[in-house]
């Protein structure tokens, strides 16, 4: 090959080399225009209430139309508006936020996504739960269930170190009655109505819920004093119950069952 073929196969390379050089500048410059292209999205302007209606939100305006630069486009975010009609919020929108794929859906289909269920959304209302250490013979040789309810007693030195009269020695207390124990470890009382219970899975802490006043006494005198619960039969209602200590630990009868009917006469 001579050389001036040599230099013409040379200067067509060149020419296409700069002719694609060229393209893809060309390209990379529209590719760019085309990222910081305004693009439309739907903001909330207020916290939007789990339920609303899409229609309602944009009419009241807490939904509004914004725009945003294609390159920041959430790859789930919802650009028309006519997507949604017909639609409720599912959850809580707040304000600022972007509307998505999956805000707002059908409303046969809302609630759907909707957190599950706590051990804390079980509890009765106005209650908290709390937790105490009790086993063997000191729970009734573990026979208590998950649902069943409870006299919680503690054993102390002398009555005396709770403010009652001097007991002369060790007593035993009341402190709470009537107690629905709600869990024994992980094993949860069953629902309301449920035919079958949940057996006592032979763990040692035992939860229950007491008034938020009481959370603290609870606590305090189930870690101070060792922890006695006496399991609740039908028919049995809350009653006073004196401190029993040395002085008054033997029974007016022999017969517990006839004390009991006695006391229900």
């Amino acid at each position: 090959m001579n050389r001036l073929a040599v230099i013409a196969i040379a200067a067509a390379i060149a020419v296409l080399s700069g002719l694609g050089l060229v393209h893809y500048v060309a390209g990379s410059e529209s590719r760019a225009a085309a990222a910081v292209d305004p693009v439309q999205v739907l903001v909330a302007t207020a916290d939007v209430a789990d339920g609303t209606s899409f229609h309602d939100a944009l009419a009241a305006g807490t939904i509004v139309p914004s725009q945003t630069l294609r390159a920041s486009l959430a790859p789930t975010a919802v650009t028309d508006p006519t997507e949604l009609e017909g639609t409720v919020a599912d959850g809580v929108l707040l304000a600022g936020q972007v509307v998505v794929t999956g805000t707002f859906v059908a409303p046969e289909d809302a609630g759907a996504s909707a957190r599950p269920a706590t051990f804390a959304s079980d509890l009765p209302e106005g209650t908290v739960a709390v937790a105490f250490e009790a086993s063997g013979a000191s729970a009734v040789s573990d026979l208590i269930s998950p649902g069943d309810r409870v006299n919680l007693l503690v054993n102390v030195p002398n009555a005396s170190e709770l403010g009652l009269p001097d007991s002369g020695g060790p007593a035993v207390i009341h402190v709470f009655q009537d107690l629905e124990v709600i869990a024994i470890g992980a094993a949860v009382r069953p629902p309301e109505g449920a035919e079958e219970a949940v057996a006592n899975p032979g763990a040692s802490t035992y939860t229950v819920a007491v008034a938020p006043r009481d959370a603290a006494r609870l606590l305090f005198m189930t870690r101070q004093y060792e922890v006695l619960l006496a399991l609740v039969g039908p028919g049995t209602a809350p009653a006073p119950q004196a401190p029993v200590g040395k002085a008054d630990a033997l029974p007016e009868t022999l017969s517990p069952r006839a004390a009991a009917e006695d006391g229900g006469a």
